[in-house]
């Protein structure tokens, strides 16, 4: 495993030409090296360390990277900002038809791609300010990708033998940054960045590799930029074992009985047995008119307690069901309330809230736009099983200002159940009411809210309320009417982003910061489409092409899970994972030969075929507008009733965006970033 730094090699640019001299907000003095320089992780964070450490700090712009200069400890102290990573993994072989490739140097992201180009005036800056400082304070977020980033920066921009001491903080409030710099811990061991540097290069050397290696085998039909790697083939794996599931699947018969049952004069539905004979469901309507007694009567009170607060998972799940917001864009909400410092550090697997953050304090402060934040009454808040070393759960500040109505949504829910954990109970009576009649079951079970508790502020929970009639064992219960529902049972769901990133937590697949993200790759690489995740055709071609391969299997990438998390631990060598990891990634690579069913797949991707309805046709309203491809290869849509048709491009995979065209009322197509209407005779094509 080589992992260099060309930046450190090439010595960076030469600092004659880049002085620390421009003015700053605070007046005209110059910028100047300090003993002490601190590594945010971020911008936003480095100025509001900078408030909370010293009110008269001052800021200066260096070759357009601003910088905090402050006081600290009776020592003057410099923040610099990254912008997350700086530096990432590379290799020199731009040929994407070369592989394997093993030799990867660490590189600012500037010299990798243009958009980045602010990370090497960063490192160049770090560069010049940790040559000459006594003491480096690593101020990222406090997790394996806040550390990788801050040792990085140490490392190679010249600081990694300086004293290095650590800023551990789960929110960006003064006083909580105040607190974690007081408390500095000595970082002498880099086991957490070490696991974060290997996860970064095994991933980077997995999708460089596989990525080359399944868009070879298509470059003979058209350049495509496929990818593959060590998460994303396990997920997309699963999603294919769900299709197959569902198109393999035989519907069986089975009637659903329910029931008007009369009891005591009052009349109230129940609910019968599952049948899965038409026989037994013809036996059972005969009951109409007949008699039997209430078996059972069961009364009793239930108190439900709030759920936890929040972890990252959790809220992900339950943004998407009530806001129907994708985990991906969930995580990126989170992340800028947490630099505005309204809530506490997102990438959290923890469902406790510890007494440190002071909850009646964080309360007072919520009290002024959540009048139930008042008059909560837990002393010690409802918490959850799972835990996480580094951070507490999500939980509001009562500070920041949140300003998009994504913020404003997102921002409620972390507050809600914040304040829901601690409130009250939820009481709720519950009745149960059993009757037989000729040995046939029917039940009803009733619910009456008692006290809402916790659910008036949390209230994306409903308690639905069904009242059943007083009754007692041995009453008359007299069937009235007995419906029975043919139905047949239904294939297991496709996923959709909420349930496959449960899928993915329930199996270790990836970690709580990079899930969100994998599945969003899926969808940008075409691989899916739809809420309900289906696969197109060429997610499918690319999970047959490596159907057979350990490399999309879940044991593989959580048994690599696992040796990361020893290595965080201390208990494991980078270095041997590392070779492990190369070796069976060679072993797979060679088995692999050409593949005709990725092509055929490939190429039914290309003509568009994976969709066959555009919708309703605008001609005669009751048709649809089927796809279809002539034999020549013409594509076109054909009304499947009056046979009206429109001409399709000739590739591309084309989506419909389920909107019309505001000039003819045809739907309006995509392909790619452009938007078209498929009518030629559309009159807005002439203006």
């Amino acid at each position: 495993m080589v992992q260099r730094s060309k930046f450190q090699r090439a010595g960076g640019v030469a600092w004659s030409a880049h002085r620390l001299d421009m003015a700053g907000v605070a007046g005209s003095n110059p910028a100047r090296p300090t003993p002490i320089v601190i590594i945010a992780e971020k911008k936003d964070a480095a100025e509001r360390i900078a408030m909370a450490l010293d009110g008269d700090y001052k800021a200066f712009n260096v070759n357009g990277i601003k910088i905090y200069q402050i006081k600290f400890n009776g020592k003057y102290a410099t923040i610099i900002p990254a912008r997350g990573h700086i530096f990432g993994l590379n290799s020199d072989v731009k040929n994407r038809r070369i592989y394997p490739v093993t030799d990867l140097e660490w590189e600012t992201l500037s010299s990798i791609n243009k958009k980045f180009s602010d990370t090497g005036a960063i490192a160049e800056l770090a560069k010049r300010l940790l040559k000459d400082a006594e003491q480096v304070i690593i101020a990222c977020d406090y997790d394996i990708e806040g550390e990788t980033i801050g040792y990085n920066i140490a490392k190679y921009c010249g600081g990694i033998d300086k004293k290095i001491y650590r800023a551990k903080f789960s929110t960006l409030t003064a006083l909580d940054l105040r607190s974690s710099f007081e408390s500095l811990i000595k970082r002498e061991k880099w086991s957490m960045a070490e696991a974060g540097r290997t996860r970064h290069y095994i991933d980077y050397l997995w999708g460089i590799n596989l990525s080359r290696l399944v868009s070879d085998e298509v470059r003979h039909i058209r350049y495509a930029n496929l990818s593959m790697g060590r998460v994303q083939g396990p997920t997309l794996f699963e999603l294919y074992k769900r299709e197959f599931d569902i198109n393999t699947f035989v519907p069986r018969p089975y009637w659903q009985i329910s029931a008007q049952v009369d009891i005591n004069g009052e009349k109230i539905n129940m609910t019968g047995p599952t049948l899965y004979s038409q026989n037994d469901s013809l036996y059972i309507k005969k009951l109409e008119g007949k008699s039997g007694l209430v078996r059972l009567v069961k009364d009793y009170i239930e108190r439900i307690p709030p759920p936890p607060p929040f972890n990252l998972a959790d809220i992900q799940k339950e943004a998407y069901r009530i806001l129907k917001m994708n985990p991906w864009k969930t995580l990126s909400i989170l992340e800028s309330l947490y630099l505005k410092a309204a809530i506490s550090y997102p990438r959290t697997s923890s469902q406790k809230l510890p007494a440190s953050i002071n909850y009646k304090k964080i309360l007072g402060k919520l009290a002024a736009n959540y009048q139930e934040a008042g008059i909560a009454k837990r002393s010690i808040p409802v918490e959850g099983k799972s835990t996480d070393s580094a951070h507490p759960a999500i939980y509001p500040t009562g500070e920041g200002k949140v300003v998009t109505q994504d913020e404003k949504s997102v921002y409620d829910l972390v507050a809600r159940r914040f304040i829901s954990c601690f409130m009250d109970n939820a009481t709720v009576r519950k009745k149960l009411i059993i009757a037989d009649v000729e040995g046939v079951s029917f039940t009803a079970e009733g619910l009456e809210v008692i006290s809402l508790g916790w659910v008036s502020t949390y209230y994306f929970r409903e308690l639905n309320e069904v009242k059943l009639p007083d009754s007692k064992e041995g009453d008359k219960a007299l069937i009235n009417k007995v419906y029975v529902a043919s139905k047949f049972t239904k294939p297991p769901p496709r996923y959709n982003p909420s349930t496959l990133l449960e899928w993915m937590e329930k199996n270790d697949i990836g970690t709580k910061a990079t899930r969100g993200e994998i599945i969003r790759t899926l969808y940008k690489r075409n691989y899916v489409d739809g809420q309900r995740m289906q696969l197109t055709n060429l997610g499918y071609g690319v999970t047959r092409f490596f159907i057979n391969s350990p490399i999309i299997t879940v044991d593989m990438t959580r048994n690599l899970e696992i040796s990361l998390e020893k290595i965080e631990e201390g208990s494991m060598n980078s270095e041997s994972i590392s070779l492990q990891s190369i070796n069976l990634l060679f072993e797979e690579i060679g088995k692999h030969r050409e593949s005709e069913e990725l092509s055929e797949y490939f190429k039914l991707y290309l003509s568009g075929e994976k969709i066959a309805n555009f919708g309703k046709c605008p001609v005669c309203g009751v048709g649809n507008l089927v796809f279809h491809r002539s034999a020549r290869g013409k594509r076109f849509l054909r009304c499947d009733k009056c046979g009206a048709s429109a001409p399709m491009p000739s590739r591309g995979l084309i989506t419909t965006t389920k909107t019309k065209c505001k000039s003819c009322g045809w739907p309006l197509m995509r392909r790619g970033r452009w938007v078209f209407c498929p009518n030629p005779a559309c009159p807005g094509k002439e203006k």
